[in-house]
């Protein structure tokens, strides 16, 4: 099956580890100003102070328990073998390989909630963080561009969209603004006239030759109006990381926007050290009839500016 993981192949989220299972994240208005020109030798303009706001956020515990058992492996041959018996630690490596998985889905999950402003846990209602609430700010109002309407154009409201974000983002640099959409609004936007009309005359694609866009699956991403836009594959069960009839628009390559904090596990020997991404541990079980295998995860996924978020209806 699919692994959704396309927040982790952009890199969107800066990681590092703290020593605690609180996190304190100190917000800083920088503000950007004119400098007077003065004469040479006279006293310098002074820089306007940057009001600081501490917040705390508790970090989330993800932890996963299995065994393997005598039994599991007693008369099984190795894979691909036809004479070796398939040792215990080979086992033990396959399910700890995917408990990890287990680990890196959730992890993309909970960064796909801070990028919606919303962090939910892993039963999809309870509520982790509320990022707009925890910073004290409103939420941007969602937009809807009317992509089913034909004749409707779509990049003034792309630039409007464009503009919101950066007056959120103040003085902050960016890459670009990123859109990422769920199918039915993807359907909707691909086959927008004005969309179409833009990339009937574009002289090239990605496979380099003329019209390619008509040819081509663009559902991995192309640029428009200034915002690249690309149709998110991502769904566990019935869980739809982006729901299909929404998008989310958000910054990519602001310094610190969004980022993943990893705290220490709860073992003696974690106490006090910098948090990692994965931690696994193993033990004999009672009586050796098997092992024990506790995986865990402490992510904190946060946007510290929400308002540079924007989402999408259809």
């Amino acid at each position: 099956p699919h692994k959704p993981s396309r927040l982790a192949e952009m890199g969107l989220f800066a990681q590092k580890g703290v020593t605690s299972r609180s996190v304190i994240i100190e917000e800083r208005d920088g503000v950007l100003q004119l400098l007077i020109s003065k004469p040479y030798g006279s006293p310098a303009g002074v820089s306007k102070p940057r009001p600081r706001r501490a917040r705390n956020f508790i970090v989330p515990h993800f932890p996963l328990d299995d065994t393997v058992l005598a039994d599991e492996v007693q008369g099984i041959r190795a894979f691909g073998s036809q004479t070796d018996t398939e040792v215990v630690a080979q086992v033990v490596t396959d399910k700890i390989a995917t408990m990890r998985q287990a680990h890196e889905v959730t992890l993309e999950y909970l960064r796909m909630g801070a990028v919606r402003g919303v962090v939910f846990d892993g039963d999809t209602t309870t509520v982790l963080h509320n990022l707009f609430t925890e910073f004290g700010v409103s939420k941007q109002t969602d937009q809807d561009w009317d992509m089913g309407t034909i004749g409707t154009a779509q990049q003034p409201k792309i630039t409007a969209a464009l503009r919101l974000i950066e007056a959120a983002l103040g003085g902050m640099p960016y890459d670009h603004i990123h859109c990422l959409m769920g199918d039915t609004l993807w359907d909707e936007f691909i086959i927008n006239t004005s969309v179409k009309e833009a990339h009937a005359r574009w002289s090239g694609g990605q496979d380099g030759q003329p019209g390619g866009f008509l040819r081509s699956d663009m559902r991995k991403g192309f640029s428009f109006g200034g915002m690249v836009f690309e149709n998110y594959r991502g769904k566990i069960g019935s869980t739809s990381f982006i729901p299909a009839t929404t998008a989310q628009i958000f910054p990519v390559g602001a310094p610190g926007l969004f980022q993943t904090i990893n705290a220490p596990a709860d073992y003696m020997e974690t106490v006090n050290t910098i948090g990692l991404p994965f931690y696994a541990k193993q033990e004999r079980m009672a009586f050796d009839r098997g092992i024990s295998i506790n995986t865990q995860s402490n992510p904190l996924n946060i946007c510290t500016q929400p308002r540079t978020l924007i989402k999408l209806i259809g």
